[in-house]
């Protein structure tokens, strides 16, 4: 536990600043992203599904640079040969896919969505005069059709070609093969809640429900204690769901960021040459990368229990404390203000939400590193951690090559070892943390 507490005290000495540097960056960036596909969306949709993406993607890149950030600080986490952009561009490719499944599970998608739209018809509305009959492929509209469901299957195509062909491209097509891999995920998740919700309401709309729904009334009104307990029993499963899995998600997010990685994990075999030509090779770089990404998330997910029920416990107390402070500091500057018109809390809530933000999430971004530090230290959870650039599966290696030169290898082993990248970020690090010692800091 002294060793946590420390952990704890010193990323926040050494990297709070640059924490809340990187949230309020981040949130700059997705607020102006949202208004720039808002208005592209309003004088065509297409426009604007192509750049809402980055809008989510500016959250996420800020969320792993600041994980990236503390980890010289974790004692059984860091790693000499991590840091340098290699690794915050696989980190980031890693992370895409449990981030935006936790974004749209905890409503952030929709929301961005609703702004969207909001600011799209406004602008489309503007430019036709008024006119909604005249928007036509104006005002953001997404729904479950031809143009979401082409834009998907071009960007996972184009995605799976940077896989298959990473050796040969240039360095400048990261960035591509990064957005690819964000637009084809947005658009899946999108497609999905859009589904779902139809679904729902098709369900909503059956006799049984509303059977069901009268039967509820029914012992509302006639069985009160029975009632009494239901809700009770609602209530507590949702106190206890969100109190546990919102920690847990977060911890599986950070285990996917600092590569996490079982202690003992078998070979690939070697996938080359042989029948089947360029055909074959796709195929089995495309299966590569999948097993990797799920090992990898898999790894990821066992933090949560490998690091026993005590820690998970008092991981998911201290998160709790944090998420109750928050909301505490929250209300009472709200308070503090007072009541006014509704155009001034337009204004000056989302201020307020950010500045309570800016001191918050760096507080988050430590407990979870902690605990997560905690559970890799601890010898029974057989789980170890790799810079996210080494054993890459997205392509990262073969686009960056070592020693600015592209790789020739398309498809490797796992159990190959290649040159660490350069560490620029750990030395810049090291220095940070020197000039601090000398002030009388950490």
């Amino acid at each position: 536990m002294t060793q946590a507490f420390r952990t704890f005290g010193r990323i926040l000495a050494r990297h709070g600043v640059a924490l809340m540097a990187w949230y309020l960056g981040g949130e700059a960036l997705h607020r102006l992203l949202v208004e720039l596909a808002g208005f592209v969306g309003g004088h065509t949709s297409l426009g604007g599904l192509l750049l809402l993406p980055l809008a989510v993607a500016a959250r996420l890149f800020a969320y792993v640079a600041m994980y990236l950030t503390v980890r010289p600080s974790l004692p059984h986490s860091r790693r000499e040969d991590a840091g340098g952009p290699r690794e915050f561009a696989s980190a980031s490719l890693a992370a895409i896919l449990p981030f935006f499944a936790f974004y749209t599970a905890w409503g952030l998608l929709d929301a961005d969505l609703i702004d969207f739209f909001r600011i799209a018809v406004a602008v489309g509305l503007e430019s036709t005069g008024m006119q909604a009959d005249q928007l036509g492929d104006r005002g953001g509209l997404i729904a479950v059709g031809v143009l979401p469901v082409a834009v998907l299957v071009i960007a996972l195509i184009a995605r799976l070609l940077f896989t298959r062909f990473a050796a040969r491209l240039p360095r400048w097509t990261v960035g591509l093969a990064v957005y690819t891999e964000v637009l084809w995920t947005f658009m899946l998740f999108v497609l999905v809640a859009r589904w779902w919700n139809g679904v729902l309401g098709w369900v909503g709309e059956r006799a049984a429900v509303g059977w069901l729904q009268s039967f509820g009334d029914w012992f509302a009104i006639n069985l009160e204690p029975i009632a009494a307990v239901w809700e009770g029993a609602t209530w507590l499963f949702g106190i206890v769901v969100a109190a546990l899995l919102v920690p847990a998600t977060w911890l599986t997010v950070a285990g996917v960021i600092f590569g996490t990685a079982f202690d003992s994990t078998p070979s690939f075999p070697r996938w080359a040459g042989g029948a089947g030509g360029a055909v074959r090779g796709a195929a089995m770089s495309v299966a590569r990368t999948l097993v990797m990404r799920l090992e990898g998330l898999w790894a990821a997910v066992t933090v949560i229990w490998r690091g026993g029920p005590v820690l998970f416990g008092a991981f998911a107390l201290a998160y709790a404390c944090w998420a109750f402070a928050e909301q505490a500091a929250t209300r009472g500057v709200l308070e503090v203000i007072g009541g006014h018109e509704t155009w001034f809390w337009a204004g000056v809530f989302p201020l307020v939400s950010v500045e309570i933000a800016a001191i918050a999430e760096p507080l988050r971004v430590a407990i979870v590193a902690t605990a997560y530090d905690g559970v890799i230290g601890r010898p029974k959870a057989g789980l170890d951690t790799r810079p996210s650039g080494i054993d890459d599966p997205s392509g990262i290696e073969s686009l960056s090559g070592v020693d600015g030169e592209p790789s020739e290898i398309g498809v490797v082993a796992l159990d190959v070892e290649h040159e660490g990248p350069l560490g620029v970020v750990g030395q810049h690090e090291d220095e940070q943390d020197a000039m601090r010692r000398g002030l009388g800091g950490a």
